[in-house]
């Protein structure tokens, strides 16, 4: 999921706001948004956050 700034920015989230969401750091989220790939849990949270923004 490279495209997770642009999912955050769609939103209108601040990188503090996703890593709440997700249960993670700040740092860990811009980590991913640097390409770093997501796993486990934070993977999975990811994808339901992308189909709700779809809507």
């Amino acid at each position: 999921m490279r495209d997770i700034r642009s999912l955050r920015e769609k939103l209108g989230w601040t990188q503090d706001r996703l890593a709440d969401y997700l249960g993670v750091d700040r740092s860990s989220v811009s980590r991913m948004e640097n390409g770093q790939p997501p796993s486990g849990p934070v993977e999975r949270l990811l994808s339901v956050l992308k189909k709700e923004a779809a809507q």
